[in-house]
């Protein structure tokens, strides 16, 4: 049945090939030759996504700091929302990793070891000992230990302050409380370094891939046609660029910062395994360059004349529920703030298609306009040169 399926939309595809093709000696093309054409556009885009994929392979190490910068940020954002304004999140890292190398010394040694740091950073590493220390009373009794034990006035302004934003003790950059990069099968990083290689290398090849694509649907294209193609070509690589942009430095981290939130609040762990963090983060990040491709696929309809203005204004409604469902469909998770990133941008793309759209019915109603100026001045003229029918006559 799905064999079936696919032979029938191939069988529409060739057909559509068939009324644009141009330039060709027979007015129908056998249906073996259309396979031989696209078997030589999927060759040419499997040799191409294997070449990039092998340049992005090398870049692996690079591309993997690059997919967990969002994950950083997410903690960064995390710990800074339970800080106080006069302490940034460096500082507070900084003061949390001094206190655990400070915790087995002495206090001779201690006391050598402060001494290279400024006042403000030991401050704060004396009010990550009282924390850490007033957690294990009970929650009646640390703000009164807090205050009996801060060594000073200034140590005592920042650890109440502290204590009531809830300032996150976990060593180090929160380790603790976000775990990840672990590789549960010895050759798990290497097939997810040929993964990421090949993510990067479709986003690196679009252009290429979308030139093969458009090259098969509509050949035998003009000059004047084929610059036209390569005029689109290079919107829809742009437009897929800033969907990739948006998504990995506006969507990815919200969407992290949710699930991540959501499931402390719940009492969970985040224990995020690298290979479907790595799933989740390039198809999301890939769905939306695909999302933003949306002027691409609807403009040519309208300079074709299929899709109007008049019509695209009057079906608004539709297209909102049908980005809304489309947006469900493609988006890796199906909760609500992942879809509405996704389905607002895609809506507002969708407005500029009316834009444009108004704009292209603009145009042809000046150009008619034109052209009826220049058939009246030519009868005109013909009609003081005398010749009209009327003059023959």
């Amino acid at each position: 049945m799905l064999l079936c399926t696919f032979v029938a939309l191939f069988k529409q595809l060739f057909n559509f090939r068939e009324k644009v093709q141009i330039n060709t000696e027979d007015e129908e093309k056998p249906f073996l030759d259309h396979l031989t054409d696209l078997r030589a556009m999927l060759l040419r885009m499997a040799v191409t996504l294997v070449l990039m994929t092998i340049c992005c392979f090398s870049l692996a190490p690079q591309l993997m700091d690059f997919l967990r910068r969002p994950v950083d940020k997410v903690w960064n954002l995390y710990e800074e929302a339970h800080l106080t304004p006069s302490v940034t999140t460096e500082e507070w890292v900084k003061a949390k990793e001094i206190a655990a190398a400070a915790l087995p010394l002495s206090d001779v040694q201690r006391s050598q070891f402060l001494k290279d740091f400024d006042e403000k950073e030991r401050d704060l590493v004396a009010c990550v000992h009282l924390l850490k220390a007033a957690k294990v009373l009970p929650s009646d009794q640390q703000v009164e230990f807090l205050k009996q034990a801060a060594p000073n006035e200034t140590v005592l302004s920042m650890v109440l302050p502290l204590h009531e934003d809830g300032a996150i003790l976990a060593d180090g950059t929160g380790q603790g409380s976000l775990k990840m990069m672990g590789a549960f099968q010895p050759g798990e990083a290497f097939m997810l370094s040929i993964k990421l290689a090949f993510y990067a290398g479709i986003v690196l090849s679009f252009p290429l891939l979308l030139y093969f694509l458009l090259q098969f649907i509509v050949p035998g294209l003009h000059d004047h046609e084929r610059k036209l193609m390569y005029k689109y070509m290079g919107i829809g690589f742009g437009l897929f660029l800033v969907g990739t942009i948006f998504c990995y430095w506006v969507v990815l981290p919200k969407v992290l910062t949710f699930f991540f939130t959501y499931s402390i609040e719940m009492g969970i762990s985040n224990e995020w395994r690298i290979g479907y963090y790595l799933s989740f983060a390039t198809q999301l990040i890939l769905m939306f360059g695909v999302a933003f491709e949306l002027p691409v696929v609807v403009m040519p309809f309208v300079k074709m004349g299929i899709l109007t203005y008049d019509m695209m204004k009057a079906t608004r409604r539709y297209a909102i529920v049908a980005i809304v469902i489309l947006a469900a469909i493609i988006t890796p998770t199906p909760d609500m703030a992942t879809m509405s990133l996704m389905a607002v941008p895609m809506y507002a793309l969708y407005e500029c298609c009316i834009w444009m759209a108004w704009l292209q019915l603009k145009k042809d109603l000046k150009r008619d306009e034109a052209e009826r100026e220049a058939e009246a001045a030519r009868i005109r003229k013909d009609y003081e040169n005398q010749d009209t029918p009327y003059h023959l006559n």
